[in-house]
């Protein structure tokens, strides 16, 4: 490299640093929240999603508990009506799975 070549890029620098402060006085930086209150969010995070897997929990109990206990009165009411289902239950997960199967096949072929 030349002396002049040297002197063109020396002044391009001196530009594009000059205009980067513009850039940075320009624009403000952003808030960084402290430590403190990043751990009070994580901690607050924490307990609010610990109190919804407990709801969710609950709720799953309850429903399977309210599932048996139709079941139950089901079976002692009407036991065919119980069978019918059952029986009904299990074609219906047979067919979907032979669907799912034969779908699983179309697109590994394609």
């Amino acid at each position: 490299m030349n002396r002049s070549d040297e002197q063109v890029e020396w002044e391009m620098l001196e530009r594009l640093n000059q205009q980067m402060k513009v850039l940075d006085e320009a624009y403000e930086p952003v808030n960084i929240p402290s430590l403190a209150s990043l751990e009070a969010q994580v901690k607050e995070r924490r307990q609010s999603k610990r109190r919804a897997d407990r709801v969710e929990m609950l709720l799953f109990w309850l429903v399977g508990i309210m599932l048996l206990t139709l079941g139950a009165l089901l079976i002692r009411s009407s036991p065919a009506v119980y069978l019918g289902i059952q029986v009904l239950s299990v074609v219906v997960a047979i067919a979907i799975a032979l669907i799912l199967v034969g779908k699983r096949k179309e697109t590994t072929h394609e």
